[in-house]
């Protein structure tokens, strides 16, 4: 028995809800570590016994560069955590897509009902898994960026340490 389109397409529409959540765990857990770590190599630098001489020019360079790098890393995990409600791609009105919460918001109950009982929902959920999976790319793609700077960063902090 061949599998409905609109269920075909619900179902990919709660896989990426999933991907979209997951993305924003896995910034949630970058910005914490991040900060941690900022905070921490923040308290080193300013302990001569812990961090040695960063007082000389190429060990300042690597240490400044290894913060600019963090906050950097720390701003793509924010950034990827931060909602996106832009109205790309979405339906013209809230009368096309009684999908999307900022549209239903709008509605009244009784013209939400009508649009579920009379129009084919297909072509809203269609729309939607298409914006939610450009959303779920775009915030592991924030994720991914804020991983690569973070380790960049640590390691301008290592190198500034072993220069020092």
């Amino acid at each position: 028995m061949a599998v409905e389109p609109t269920e075909t397409a619900w179902r990919i529409q709660a896989a990426v809800a999933d991907w979209t959540a997951k993305a924003d765990s896995k910034a949630s857990f970058a910005l914490t570590m991040q900060s941690t770590a900022l905070a921490v190599l923040g308290l080193l630098t300013t302990s001569t016994r812990a961090a040695g001489d960063l007082d000389a020019t190429v060990p300042q360079v690597l240490l400044w560069l290894g913060v600019l790098l963090m906050v950097a890393g720390v701003s793509c995990a924010a950034w990827a955590i931060s909602p996106n409600l832009s109205k790309e791609r979405r339906g013209p009105d809230a009368d096309d897509d009684f999908l999307y919460f900022g549209h239903v918001r709008h509605l009244d109950p009784e013209v939400l009902e009508a649009a579920l009982r009379e129009k084919d929902p297909l072509p809203s959920l269609s729309r939607q898994v298409v914006v939610m999976s450009e959303i779920a790319w775009t915030k592991h793609r924030r994720v991914q960026w804020s991983l690569l700077l973070a380790v960049a960063g640590c390691a301008a902090f290592g190198l500034a340490t072993v220069a020092g």
